[in-house]
């Protein structure tokens, strides 16, 4: 999980550009992101922040710098992310090279952490007086880092790091392959190409299977690289095909969702759709048999695979319930989720009606950037959850 903080600023102050829904109080959603993961402690999850990763052994308990592979592999790391812009000094290139590196040698690892969320670039300009040098700063802050859903997937194979559709988001991958090689749990893959995107918020394990979404953020030429590569490590894999393409709906985890093995939730505007309605979703279904996967099933009715194929019994999620993220649970046992809090009572009536235990979170700012508690956790291993 990330902790979102100061990186926040600049894409509250316009939301669209950030690809966040509204304006939301930065200090108020650091306060949520606290008591979620509180939440999560106490219900017996080990929780890992990004912010504790990259500065682990870099501090002492003073806070002062130690000397060591981890404080060089993230100097190093930060170096990616602060530019010294020399375009209109051309003859001070190497000089500045050099200054950059003596700074970044200097400084403490929480502004190495600073460097790399904020992404600073230092445009360069001389002046005859003082110090002989002005500039302008520029920032590309990680806005959307808190939401460590997408940048990979878990699957029962290992990690996989995802390619981002957005081009907001494409260098977060870049740190929790950091991160994951840091705790020595090293990606098994990553996908690349032209046109191949994955996004971890279409990936949901179900049982021994697992649920894929292809349509706004992730593609079929990604869903390919990951059974061709043998990269899954499950037999079946679903997966759900979206033509509606709404940012509302971006991801797999905004409108479905798995509590246990026979139940789940979906969109009721998804579980009403019609074949002649862009929001009918439908399913395809690969097998894989000696080491290859084949498709099995072709176009079906979504709703029917679940009810008819699977026996898994549906819970409509209404238009009110779901502009508040109820499907944006985190399920961490069978029938036991921790779920956005404020939803109506029907559907807490429902859900207590087949038995599930509902840890409510309140999340009023964070949900303002497009997601709840599903998208802002990432698990690090894949077992059956049920």
């Amino acid at each position: 999980m990330h902790e979102p903080t100061e990186e926040l600023f600049l894409g509250v102050i316009h939301p669209d550009a950030a690809l966040f829904a509204d304006y939301f109080n930065v200090d108020q959603a650091s306060r949520e992101h606290r008591n979620y993961r509180k939440a999560l402690t106490e219900a017996g999850a080990r929780v890992l922040t990004v912010r504790e990763v990259l500065l682990d052994g870099t501090l002492d308990g003073e806070g002062n710098a130690v000397e060591g592979p981890a404080l060089d592999a993230l100097r190093t790391f930060a170096g990616e992310f602060l530019v010294y812009n020399t375009d209109a000094i051309p003859a001070q290139r190497d000089a500045q090279r050099a200054y950059k590196e003596e700074v970044l040698r200097k400084a403490n690892p929480k502004d190495l952490l600073r460097i790399i969320l904020l992404q600073p670039e230092v445009v360069l300009s001389h002046t005859e007086g003082n110090t002989g040098f002005a500039a302008t700063y520029r920032q590309r802050p990680m806005m959307n880092l808190f939401y460590m859903r997408d940048q990979m997937i878990a699957t029962f194979k290992g990690l996989v790091i995802a390619r981002m559709h957005s081009p907001q988001r494409e260098v977060e991958s870049r740190v929790a392959e950091f991160c994951l090689n840091k705790i020595g749990m090293p990606p098994i893959g990553r996908i690349s190409g032209e046109g191949a995107y994955l996004e971890g918020g279409d990936f949901l394990p179900f049982g021994s299977s697992a649920f894929i979404g292809c349509g706004l953020r992730t593609t079929q030429k990604a869903i390919d690289q990951l059974m061709e590569n043998d990269w899954l490590g499950t037999d079946r894999l679903m997966v759900v095909r979206d033509n509606w393409l709404e940012q509302e709906q971006m991801h797999l985890d905004t409108y479905f969702n798995c509590i246990d093995r026979d139940l789940v939730t979906l969109s009721a505007n998804r579980y009403k759709a019609g074949p002649d309605s862009s929001q009918y979703l439908t399913v395809d279904v690969y097998e894989r048999k000696n080491g290859r996967y084949s498709r099995t099933v072709e176009g079906a009715c979504f709703v029917d695979f679940l009810e008819k194929t699977l026996g898994v019994k549906v819970i409509p999620i209404s238009r009110p319930d779901e502009l508040n993220y109820a499907n944006n649970y985190l399920t961490i046992g069978p029938r036991r989720i921790m779920a956005v809090a404020g939803q109506s009572q029907e559907l807490q009536q429902a859900l207590a009606a087949h038995g599930v235990d509902v840890t409510w979170i309140p999340l009023p700012n964070l949900t303002r950037g497009y997601g709840a508690a599903h998208c802002m956790t990432q698990i690090l291993g894949t077992e059956e959850v049920f």
